[in-house]
């Protein structure tokens, strides 16, 4: 087995090196400061901090010094956040498994697309190939069917341009006007339904999870073979999942208006 430190690439380390030595300083400092707390030439350093400021991971103050920039405090904050609703989503997850017999999963908004963060499911026969960490479009599944219609219209719209409808099934909504006229009606019933839209013979049912501030945080749902999921039992179903949904939403401290 070849050494992992064959596979280093220099400069990605130098970078990283930059990044955990202003991580560790209680005010910005300076290049020289820098070049001698890495060890790194002037040179090298002068370059690495310029392309990290260019990607907001670094700022500079007006003296000239630097310091960790925002970027890398949203991206923690990210993590952060995702970890949270996972281990609050948990145990509402495996309750509405436990209620359906139907897989659960938990999404959050990524780029534009939803992204699985949590799942659970039976032992059983049945098992659907999705994974924690994998996108999927928002137009095409429960999970992000459900983010979509909580979205402000700028987002969504912005989405839309970057990304597309792309068809996948025969069912897919491909057209901006109908998938907007869908998401209405997902906020008038609280529920989402992806009937066949993004893989055949697959059914799925989202509902949104909002925080304090009833802005929207992730969403969750069920997935079902179309043969266990009746037509006759979506909205059955559907109120479970937009229950579910609600609980852990009002754990985050969400509370209904009047």
């Amino acid at each position: 087995m070849k050494s992992p430190e064959k596979y280093n690439v220099p400069v990605l380390e130098k970078a990283i090196s930059i990044i955990e030595t202003l991580s560790e300083q209680v005010e910005s400092i300076g290049v020289s400061e820098l070049c001698k707390l890495t060890e790194m030439p002037k040179t090298s350093v002068f370059f690495i901090l310029n392309t990290l400021e260019k990607h907001n991971y670094i700022s500079k103050t007006e003296s000239g010094k630097y310091k960790l920039g925002s970027k890398l405090i949203n991206l923690g904050l990210n993590v952060l956040n995702k970890i949270e609703i996972r281990e609050e989503a948990r145990p509402f997850m495996e309750k509405l498994l436990q209620d359906t017999g139907y897989t659960v999963h938990l999404a959050v908004l990524d780029d534009g697309e939803a992204m699985y963060v949590e799942k659970v499911e039976n032992q059983g026969f049945v098992k659907f190939s999705t994974y924690i960490g994998q996108r999927i479009p928002l137009h095409a599944s429960g999970v992000g069917k459900a983010l979509a219609a909580y979205l402000p219209m700028s987002k969504l719209d912005e989405i839309l341009h970057e990304k597309g409808l792309l068809e996948i099934t025969e069912n897919t909504i491909t057209n901006a006007q109908d998938f907007k006229a869908a998401l209405e009606v997902i906020r008038n019933l609280g529920y989402a339904v992806e009937d066949e839209e993004g893989e055949s013979g697959i059914r799925c049912i989202g509902a949104p999870i909002l925080d304090h501030q009833n802005q929207l945080k992730a969403s969750i749902s069920i997935t079902a073979l179309r043969t266990d999921l009746s037509i006759h039992e979506i909205p059955i179903v559907g109120e479970k999942v937009k229950q579910t949904a609600l609980e852990i939403s009002m754990l985050l401290g969400y509370r209904k208006s009047n």
